[in-house]
């Protein structure tokens, strides 16, 4: 029998738990959010607090967002970043008491834009003053949001569309919606990545590839590869669902272990291999048998 063969007999035969989460309080109905508090069903998020139906977000006080991060106070947000008290945005950036606006930066108070930088007082692209903008805007409010958001839709065909949507990053080629990154390839929704290729709603990330997965502000994860619902993690390489690992491979659902192989669901574990309690020599010897089967170059 193969180690992959053992690997998938453990896998089936060990229970894990319900949901991931970590540093949590008052949080209901959430998975994969770590250091949030008073939150209703939300998902892969980071420092949320206050918020509910959000998916990939960092922020506080957020309803029915995706993929928007260090907001507050804003409602069906979408692939935003850095806004403040605004409703129905798409790939904003930096925006506050905006509505119904795409592809917007650093505007305020404006009223279903397109495409606008440094703006104020606008709506649906053109120039208003301040008395009559919000006159305007009253009238607006009530319409629906369903005709409000078509009207919006019609002036997005009109508006020509960057390649990529980026904001403050250096040398990172062929991605979507990356903030505060440099030198990495072909990302998407990511936020702090430094040299590194191939990530998909990962955030403080160094020298990481293939990765579905997260790090803080104040510790990047760092040497990773094929990393799956992740945190924390060090110089780690097929993992799930696994936080606070160092020099672990092949394994998921662990915890606060380093130097282990092919294990699932331990907790502050060293030297393992299937879940096997081995010395340190035992396990350098059978790390490098196992990796030779597996066809890795070791030295």
């Amino acid at each position: 029998m193969t180690f992959l063969d053992k690997f998938q007999l453990l896998k089936k035969s060990i229970p894990v738990q319900a949901f991931t989460g970590i540093d949590l309080e008052n949080c209901e109905f959430t998975d994969y959010t770590y250091s949030s508090k008073n939150c209703y069903f939300c998902f892969d998020s980071y420092k949320l607090e206050n918020s509910m139906y959000c998916v990939s977000c960092w922020g506080k006080n957020l309803v029915d967002c995706r993929s928007t991060y260090e907001s507050e106070l804003c409602y069906e947000c979408m692939d935003c970043d850095r806004c403040y008290g605004s409703t129905y945005l798409s790939t904003c950036n930096g925006c506050k008491d905006c509505h119904f606006c795409a592809m917007c930066m650093s505007c305020s108070d404006c009223f279903g834009c397109v495409g606008l930088t440094h703006k104020q007082f606008c709506i649906f692209n053109k120039q208003y003053s301040e008395k009559e903008y919000h006159k305007k805007v009253d009238e607006l409010k009530k319409e629906s949001p369903e005709k409000i958001l078509q009207m919006m839709l019609e002036l997005k065909k009109k508006v020509p569309h960057p390649a990529s949507h980026q904001s403050n990053n250096e040398n990172c080629p062929y991605g979507n919606h990356i903030y505060d990154s440099k030198n990495s390839y072909w990302c998407f929704t990511g936020l702090s990545l430094e040299n590194s290729g191939f990530i998909f709603e990962g955030g403080f990330l160094k020298n990481s590839w293939d990765c579905y997965a997260l790090g803080v502000e104040a510790r990047m994860m760092e040497l990773c590869y094929e990393l799956v619902d992740c945190l924390y993690n060090y110089h780690c390489a097929y993992l799930s669902n696994s936080d606070n690992c160092t020099n672990c491979y092949y394994s998921s659902d662990l915890r606060n272990c380093s130097d282990c192989f092919g294990c699932i669901g331990l907790t502050s574990k060293k030297y393992c291999i299937l879940n096997n309690q081995l010395t340190k020599e035992k396990y350098e010897d059978a790390v490098v048998n196992i990796k030779k089967e597996l066809g890795w170059k070791t030295r």
